[in-house]
């Protein structure tokens, strides 16, 4: 299991988020983010970026197509597209029902991968 963290200029949100949505994915986490990267040379007032942070918990069979979709909706050429991070999840619970690691965050009905 994977947890993808990307974060993404806030405009590109409801391409990508919709793009997502067509892949399959079981649920994602928004939320709105400041921060620099390698343009923080820039005045003190313009440091902070606003951005939008995504959080995906995705069975390892999902994370190629979940990164090439938000590469594809969200890379414009420009510093300032953002960032993708992929991260290894040792077990993942689904409060409501108990399950467990790719069940608990594949669609219901969807228990591959």
């Amino acid at each position: 299991m994977k947890k993808i963290e990307c974060i993404i200029r806030s405009e590109k949100l409801k391409d990508v988020t919709d793009a997502l949505k067509k892949i399959g994915i079981g649920g994602m986490t928004v939320n709105e983010v400041r921060g620099f990267g390698v343009q923080s040379e820039r005045a003190d007032s313009f440091l902070f970026v606003h951005k939008t942070k995504i959080e995906i918990y995705a069975a390892d069979s999902q994370a190629k197509d979940i990164i090439s979709t938000v590469l594809t909706y969200c890379s414009t050429g420009k510093l300032g597209d953002g960032k993708i991070v992929v991260l290894p999840i040792d077990d993942c619970i689904r409060i409501s029902t108990g399950e467990r690691k790719n069940k608990a965050v594949l669609k219901n009905g969807d228990r591959k991968g």
